[in-house]
């Protein structure tokens, strides 16, 4: 396996610079939102090694890439596996890997892993008929069980929402659509909400009236709406959010630090970072179109339909319109191995949008 330099202006410089944005916001954010400055030093530590990570995937072919899927895969569903026996367990949910200082979560890797494995085995399969889902069902079912299982169901929509990008864009016809829609309409009554946890529906069913349980079930979304509402047009100020500061947004450097973000910077701060992430989602989105390979334009659907999923789940949560999934803010909430997992990815849409002419 051989290395290669590539031109520097063959990159797309829009992507990166928006992904740099978007991270500096972050770093930005974090510094004020995080309970300790060890905490927004490991974020800090993690950027060098996720833009190096980025780096070095650019030194090898795109066909390079995709060979790597079958066993990334099965690491993915092995690791996966080995969580579920010796990982450390929080918030309820075996899904972390205990590295001494660190933590590492599996199904950062695993999200990569699926969307290169679905990229492989779609690519020459046009979805005609129901049993073309069958393979890549197959391969899905392993991880998606096992993330379920830990429990974690806001990975899990994730990674659904990675496998549904990726079957959009290969061309699944009206019809199967129709017929998806209908199949879960009735799942999710008769089969997905008997088997969820009681803490998760708790979550659903608070939604419709925060105010029935202010100081239980309905605290973190009432706190975090009271500190986005409080931010006004321009904010507080940078450390100044009284909510955030004293303590009232729980989770404010993970789940709810776009409550952090709206309170200091107010309005124009929040929705110039949802202007960032829309003008990311849009250039993915035409990197798919520029793609004339099916591999090439899965891959890229695979990233874009799981990070988009995650920005509006994660701040629909904060706005209090969306139950609470544990889904943390990509490239601006605190986690080590999500940042170097959301660089790999774009890294290989990067890779792939920038081979899209060449035979290798």
């Amino acid at each position: 396996m051989t290395l290669r330099r590539v031109p520097v202006l063959a990159y797309d410089w829009v992507l990166i610079s928006l992904v740099f944005l978007i991270n500096l916001i972050g770093l930005v954010t974090l510094y004020s939102a995080a309970p300790s400055r060890g905490v927004w030093l490991q974020q800090l530590m993690a950027f060098p090694l996720a833009v190096g990570l980025a780096l070095l995937v650019q030194m090898f072919s795109r066909r390079q890439l995709l060979s790597w899927a079958f066993p990334l895969y099965g690491v993915s569903v092995l690791m996966l596996g080995l969580v579920l026996l010796v990982g450390r367990e929080i918030n309820g949910a075996r899904a972390w890997f205990d590295l001494g200082p660190v933590g590492f979560q599996p199904l950062e890797i695993a999200k990569i892993g699926l969307i290169l494995m679905l990229a492989r085995v779609l690519a020459a399969r046009p979805l005609e008929r129901p049993l073309d889902y069958v393979m890549p069902v197959l391969f899905a079912a392993p991880i998606l069980g096992l993330v379920f299982i830990q429990p974690d169901l806001g990975g899990t929509l994730v990674l659904i929402a990675g496998l549904l990008g990726i079957l959009f864009v290969r061309g699944m016809p009206v019809r199967h659509i129709i017929i998806g829609l209908v199949t879960v309409a009735v799942l999710v009554p008769m089969a997905i909400w008997p088997n969820l946890n009681q803490y998760q529906r708790d979550r659903v069913e608070i939604l419709f009236d925060l105010s029935k349980d202010p100081r239980g079930r309905g605290f973190q979304q009432i706190q975090s709406t009271i500190a986005i509402g409080s931010g006004g047009l321009m904010g507080k100020g940078f450390g100044a959010g009284t909510q955030t500061q004293l303590g009232f947004v729980p989770e404010r450097q993970t789940d709810f630090i776009f409550s952090v973000l709206a309170e200091e910077w107010g309005f124009a701060g929040a929705a110039t970072l949802m202007l960032l992430y829309a003008l990311l989602f849009f250039r993915l989105g035409r990197m798919i179109l520029e793609c004339v390979r099916m591999e090439d334009r899965l891959v890229i659907a695979g990233m874009l339909s799981m990070l988009a999923f995650q920005v509006v789940v994660n701040i629909a949560v904060a706005l209090g319109l969306a139950p609470v999934t544990g889904l943390t803010l990509p490239l601006v909430s605190k986690g080590g191995s999500s940042l170097v997992m959301v660089y790999l990815g774009l890294g290989l849409a990067l890779l792939m949008h920038r081979d899209r002419y060449r035979e290798v």
